[in-house]
């Protein structure tokens, strides 16, 4: 593993300070998740001197010479043994700040590429997600839910799933099909351990409720589709929500299917304690197989939602957390 900060010289000159904190620190832990927040680093390492990383500098973390990580210091804290921690952020960090947008005919990553040069970000790869909003209206809110709402409802109306995230100081929309991985986890391969839970209560619905606001009238547009099968099973659980007024009917009544498709099923849960694997982060699709769950018991590709890894001295593993287990391309066999 190793560590590189690059701190800004004093006075705001143009020169920069490079160390390398490879024999120095003692653990660090990054952690990235699909959705909704930026990436973290944090490592703590032994200072002579106290606090020697100033807020804002550079940081990068590479395991055998596959760079995962580059971000900026937001906070340091000592102890009276020497030890200080770092927290780092990557550039997804910087876009919870608040603003106001209207975006009209433009797609994801368009919307992408116009917030980050708001706000001096570097991107990289956006890919085409083939679906284009009519109009977008956000007031006040920060740029990361901007994105990553818009983000859910592209997902929703395309029915492919895209993985926004910072690239080792690139923003980048990808498909998670073309984040694939061949390494297997599970039986006999880097797995230690598992906790598998399914339920009903926290993200499942059988019944999708859209409202519009409707200003000819005064009055709300309802559009409602459900499933009396699942219903009957496990009692009405409705999901509520008012979309824009621009949107259209045909529109609208996407959307309920799409909804209703996503959340009408048993939430199965997987956190998978495995050995390290260098560049491995959520959003990728990773085969998984383990013979005490029933609908692991054959080999299936599942998308990792959160992803730790933990370096301790040499050591190296990490936590894969899964949530739904949707096909994401149909059972594989591992050879």
């Amino acid at each position: 593993m190793q560590v590189q900060s690059v701190s800004p010289a004093p006075g705001g000159a143009t020169q920069t300070a490079i160390t390398d904190y490879s024999s120095a620190e003692t653990k660090a832990e990054l952690t990235t998740n699909r959705f909704d927040s930026p990436a973290k680093l944090t490592f703590t390492v032994l200072e002579q001197g106290g606090i020697s990383i100033p807020e804002g500098s550079s940081v990068e973390l590479a395991v055998d010479g596959v760079h995962m990580f580059k971000g900026y210091v937001f906070t340091a804290e000592q102890n009276q043994d020497g030890e200080v921690q770092y927290t780092a952020y990557d550039q997804l960090r910087y876009l919870k700040a608040n603003a106001s947008y209207t975006f009209e005919n433009m797609t994801l990553g368009q919307i992408i590429q116009q917030i980050a040069a708001d706000f001096g970000l570097q991107c990289g790869a956006l890919e085409d997600t083939g679906y284009i909003f009519p109009c977008l209206i956000k007031e006040n809110e920060s740029c990361l839910d901007i994105i990553f709402d818009a983000l859910a409802e592209t997902i929703y109306m395309t029915g492919k799933i895209f993985v926004f995230y910072d690239d080792v100081g690139a923003l980048t929309l990808r498909e998670t099909r073309n984040m694939y991985t061949n390494i297997l986890i599970g039986d006999k391969s880097l797995a230690t351990d598992f906790t598998y839970r399914r339920d009903i209560d926290s993200d499942t619905y059988n019944r999708v409720k859209l409202v519009r606001p409707n200003s000819e009238t005064g009055m709300a547009d309802t559009y409602i589709v459900e499933d009396t099968a699942t219903q009957a099973q496990w009692g009405l659980l409705q999901y509520y929500d008012q979309v824009d007024e621009n949107l259209n009917a045909a529109q609208i009544e996407m959307m309920c299917e799409m909804y209703l498709k996503y959340y009408n099923r048993v939430v199965q849960e997987l956190s998978i304690s495995a050995l390290g694997v260098p560049g491995f982060r959520a959003g990728m699709i990773v085969p998984v197989k383990l013979s005490a769950v029933d609908s692991l018991s054959v080999s299936r590709l599942l998308l990792a939602e959160k992803v730790t890894h933990s370096f301790d001295g040499d050591d190296h593993t990490m936590t894969v957390e899964v949530k739904n287990f949707d096909n994401l391309g149909g059972d594989i066999q591992i050879v």
